[in-house]
């Protein structure tokens, strides 16, 4: 006979047995029932590693839909500012591009004079 079929024996028994009970026997075992369970400990629920799970299903899991969703609004904030640059760097390689193939001399472009006469010898 192994544990579970013990078990379910001494339960089966105890229970034909409980029906035959008088009713003031039967309310004894009630309120001492009831007295045990609540003296009993209750198991807390959460982590407790050293005070550290209890601070954190105490603190931070509360506000862990904020905290998660500020996390989101900074990666997507640094995102949009890395994707900035990467565009701001590709636009630089083209002008390079631009500068270096042309057969005009880059001396040409830093010259005062050099956006007037672009401005004058373009059509509108």
């Amino acid at each position: 006979m192994n544990d579970h079929d013990f078990h379910f024996r001494v339960r089966q028994h105890l229970n034909s047995s409980a029906h035959a009970l008088p009713p003031t026997v039967a309310a004894r075992l009630r309120q001492s029932r009831q007295t045990a369970l609540s003296h009993q400990k209750v198991a807390v629920r959460g982590l407790s590693f050293a005070g550290i799970g209890q601070a954190l299903s105490e603190h931070i899991m509360p506000r862990g839909r904020t905290a998660v969703s500020v996390l989101l609004v900074v990666v997507a904030a640094l995102g949009v500012g890395y994707l900035g640059e990467l565009q701001r760097t590709a636009d630089l390689e083209e002008v390079d591009s631009a500068l270096l193939a042309d057969d005009l001399p880059i001396d040409a472009y830093l010259d005062s004079g050099f956006d007037a006469w672009v401005q004058n010898d373009s059509p509108d």
